[in-house]
């Protein structure tokens, strides 16, 4: 008897055992039949709400005797890209730094300059507009040279840019046509400049690869080559949107101090249309987005 009843006891711990499988199994189930259930407009809203804005940056300076904040419409996004689609970024820059290499590319797309000293000489590629950073040989002053042809946006920098206009880091009213690569060695920077008026406000640059620091000021001085002084300094996060708008674009001056390791950025603008290539002709799949 005592036999029978220790059977039946260890049928029913079985049964029991049994049921707590098949209900877990049931329970694992039924969250794959929710997760299945989202439609990507769905789990594009939930990565949208994981957004970090930073929109309260403040540095007071005397601007023709009157306190303002040189940093009013500057702003910060992070979690804007997964490491997915920043590494998927990163290769579409390094194919295209080799198709430049090899003369692939548009002859003012990709750009090589000597390194003549300590942070000088970036790599870049431009697309949609070739930009003159300083006056020439040939008697160009900066800005956007209309006789000169590029390469237009790459497919993957254009979604890019939808995904910033769709998820309100860009408003619809200043959809970027323009982008400008830089690939930065090790102490590499970028000296003190407002970018230039042939591009409209507001723009912003991407952060890939590594963190690195941007100075702002009114007035900016150079301590040491790649070092720079200012009033306000801040970190860009890796895979970060800074977005430059209003005092922030137009009374300060920007510059990024020698960079601790490899970095890529990508400035993404719009171009005054009066100040568009001779030949450039409007992508219709960036409008209305």
């Amino acid at each position: 008897e005592e036999d029978e009843e220790d059977e039946e006891d260890e049928e029913g711990e079985e049964c029991s055992e049994t049921q707590s499988v098949m209900s877990g199994s049931a329970s694992i189930s039924q969250r794959a039949a929710q997760k299945k259930v989202l439609t990507p407009q769905e789990r594009e809203h939930i990565r949208y709400l994981q957004v970090v804005r930073k929109k309260d940056f403040v540095c007071m300076e005397w601007i023709k005797g009157m306190r303002v904040n040189i940093l009013q419409g500057l702003e910060l996004h992070t979690n804007i890209f997964s490491a997915a689609e920043q590494s998927r970024l990163l290769d579409m820059v390094f194919e295209l730094e080799l198709k430049g290499q090899r003369n692939e590319l548009k002859e003012r797309t990709y750009s090589a300059p000597r390194k003549w000293m300590q942070g000088k000489g970036r790599v870049t590629l431009q697309f949609g507009c070739c930009y003159n950073y300083s006056h020439d040989k040939f008697g160009n002053t900066p800005g956007i040279l209309q006789d000169e042809e590029v390469d237009p946006l790459p497919p993957l920098l254009k979604s890019t840019i939808k995904r910033l206009v769709r998820w309100h880091v860009l408003p619809p009213t200043c959809v970027p046509d323009s982008c400008i690569v830089n690939i930065y060695e090790t102490g590499d920077c970028i000296p003190p400049h407002i970018d230039h008026h042939d591009f409209l406000r507001p723009f912003c640059t991407v952060s890939l690869l590594s963190q690195c620091s941007i100075v702002f000021g009114s007035s900016l001085s150079v301590a040491a080559p790649g070092e720079f002084d200012g009033s306000f300094s801040t970190q860009l996060p890796v895979g970060s949107v800074l977005v430059l708008n209003d005092n922030g674009a137009d009374v300060a001056k920007h510059c990024i101090p020698a960079v601790p390791s490899k970095r890529v950025s990508l400035t993404f603008r719009k171009m005054d249309p009066r100040k568009r290539p001779y030949g450039y002709r409007s992508d219709r799949s960036m409008e209305r987005i």
